[in-house]
């Protein structure tokens, strides 16, 4: 049953994104009618509807905690913990709001998807390339500067078992830089519907948790290792993980 739910799965979101590429196409083409915010949300909508659909069908069940968290106005970097690629959906099933995602540039070469990259304006970052990540790092306060808001998961890559690895303190400058307050997202057992390095989808709970955002003051005035800090202890206590102490030696990376 798992496996058969997993196929499922996969086949149908290769195909919505197959078919999201050239829908997104034609809504392009209608922006001068519809309108740019328009189309963004259109966007979302798409995405968000797919990522919901691939929960029901895996059979994994989305608790959402905390909605009322969620920013109505002004941009935001919402920053989450990595489990999982079910993460991904997750996120989309939470955030109302058209968002971009600050992704690894290897997904760039993926047929279609490249066309979701482009119209969710999301920002492809290059590991151990420190001039390439500052330009990711501008391109995403440029776009929160313009009211788009971003998505980052500052520890890097997916946790094996959903310990929490160290943030990289250097990618908060991008909500500095654009002027956008900091929501942090707390995810939970999505590690468990589908592990690193697997394939078979299990039916768990995956739960993500929304605190109150961080005032842009609050984010500008703060050091981004006291900041990253700050938002991995929030993250952490949801998690019931151990808390972090500046001396814990908390990377501090330009990405």
């Amino acid at each position: 049953m798992k496996l058969l739910r997993s196929l499922a799965v996969y086949l149908y979101v290769a195909g919505k994104v197959v078919y999201g590429a050239r829908y997104f196409e034609k809504l392009e083409k209608q922006k001068d009618v519809l309108g740019e915010a328009v189309v963004a949300q259109k966007v979302h909508a798409y995405a968000k509807k797919m990522a919901q659909n691939a929960f029901k069908l895996s059979g994994a069940t989305f608790v959402l905690k905390g909605a009322e968290n969620l920013p109505k106005e002004g941009a935001a970097l919402y920053v989450a913990n990595h489990q999982s690629y079910v993460d991904v959906a997750a996120v989309l099933s939470a955030i109302e709001r058209p968002v971009g995602f600050v992704l690894k540039d290897d997904l760039e070469g993926i047929p279609f998807f490249d066309k979701w990259i482009t119209h969710m304006q999301c920002v492809p970052i290059a590991r151990g390339e420190a001039r390439k990540a500052l330009e990711a790092i501008l391109k995403a306060a440029k776009l929160m500067k313009n009211g788009h808001d971003m998505m980052l998961f500052p520890e890097g890559t997916r946790s094996k078992d959903g310990t929490l690895l160290p943030f990289k303190a250097g990618s908060l400058k991008s909500a500095q830089r654009g002027n956008a307050m900091i929501v942090p997202m707390a995810i939970d057992g999505a590690c468990n519907v589908l592990t690193r390095g697997k394939y078979i989808m299990h039916p768990k709970q995956v739960a993500v948790t929304v605190f109150p955002p961080i005032p842009v003051e609050t984010v500008k005035e703060m050091d981004t290792v006291d900041l990253a800090l700050l938002v991995r202890n929030q993250i952490a206590g949801a998690l019931g993980q151990p808390l972090l102490k500046k001396e814990d030696t908390l990377q501090n990376e330009e990405a």
